[in-house]
């Protein structure tokens, strides 16, 4: 991004000082902990110290719980990373606890918060670069990237970025080649190289306990002086432990992918609902999408709500404005979210309202 559109942050950073209590709250994806990952080590570069807390929110949903707000009570500046929270929401916080609050995302708001700022989506709605590339942007401009980008890459990766910067892997290519394939596309990258291997155990998205497994993630990134030094880190081995566990278990559901699925071949949308101690349904989307990209997969899994991830590679359906067009009006008033990009979203709501919500996405798909 040009230099002038990631001011905001180059100036909110530039002064943080190390008095200051930063706390910064993340999505819950590799794409999030790499973004928390390269600020903080810019921050401890340029004040002496990292930042004093990085959390994912204590619910899984686009906004903030107490449990979220007692935290951010006790801080001077908040930053928020690729979680798109509602600009009220974001005002408010500023407003109630006397807080700074920046922004770094690439998801579509609501309105632009009136806080500093910093989305590529602002100027161009079509616009997707991941946030941790936003992030290692914010950092070249203040002069510190060098053993930020392997970091920055991850989160691309995951968040299916790799055709928005390619540049940013051929860097990476150069310094790491054995960790590499010889196409640098999205699929190599994600899936037949060792690099890849290492987004994906530290993609904690999936993992159940996801708070624990954030911070094991962020603090062997942190740990890690550039990407030949994390399968050394302890942090990293623990999430390693429980990746192969969601790799068994994943192998398991997609066998049964086939069978169980419910076809709408006249929309060219699949519905496939799963039972997991895993949070999965965006991996088991992403994985079926890349085979089929016309079509729309949506991964369903009822726990306390009904979760939903959505996936069209092809970008033929708009999925993140389809899902939030598809909630009833009732189950806005219970607590029903739904939002993303137009290649990936996802959606929760009480269990009472998804036979209406499946209606009305179909009505929806063309």
């Amino acid at each position: 991004m040009e230099t002038e559109k990631l001011q905001p942050a180059i100036d909110y950073l530039s002064k943080i000082s190390k008095q200051d209590d930063v706390l910064i709250i993340h999505h819950w994806d590799m794409d999030g902990t790499s973004s928390s990952t390269i600020v903080s080590k810019l921050l401890k570069r340029s004040r002496g110290e990292p930042v004093e807390e990085v959390t994912i929110p204590a619910e899984r949903a686009y906004h903030l719980v107490e449990e979220d707000h007692e935290k951010v009570r006790q801080a001077d500046k908040l930053i928020v990373l690729d979680f798109n929270l509602e600009a009220d929401e974001l005002e408010n916080l500023e407003q109630e606890y006397d807080i700074d609050v920046l922004v770094v995302d690439h998801h579509n708001f609501d309105r632009v918060p009136d806080v500093p700022f910093v989305n590529p989506r602002e100027s161009d709605s079509d616009s997707y670069i991941p946030c941790s590339k936003i992030c290692l942007d914010i950092a070249e401009n203040m002069d510190y990237s060098e053993d930020l980008q392997w970091i920055a890459g991850m989160g691309v990766i995951q968040d299916f970025g790799v055709d928005s910067c390619p540049e940013l892997f051929e860097r990476l290519d150069e310094k790491y080649s054995k960790y590499f394939p010889e196409d640098l596309n999205q699929e190599e990258l994600a899936k037949n190289c060792e690099f890849g291997r290492y987004s994906s155990v530290l993609n904690i998205k999936p993992y159940r306990d996801s708070e624990h497994f954030a911070k094991l993630a962020y603090r062997a990134l942190m740990s890690s002086k550039d990407l030949m030094e994390l399968e050394a880190q302890e942090e990293y081995r623990q999430v390693y432990e429980v990746y192969l566990e969601m790799q068994d278990e994943f192998n398991r559901l997609v066998e049964d992918y086939e069978e169980d699925r419910e076809i709408d071949r006249e929309k060219c949308v699949i519905f496939f609902e799963i039972e997991s101690d895993f949070h999965i349904t965006s991996s088991i989307a992403t994985n079926m999408s890349t085979k089929t990209p016309d079509w729309v997969h949506l991964v369903v899994q009822r726990d306390e709500m009904v979760n939903i991830s959505a996936r069209c590679q092809s970008g033929r359906v708009d999925l993140g404005e389809r899902l939030q067009e598809a909630l009833p009006d009732d189950a806005l008033d219970e607590g029903a979210e739904a939002g993303g990009h137009r290649k990936a979203a996802g959606a929760s709501m009480p269990e009472q309202y998804y036979s209406q919500f499946k209606d009305n996405f179909l009505e929806l798909v063309d």
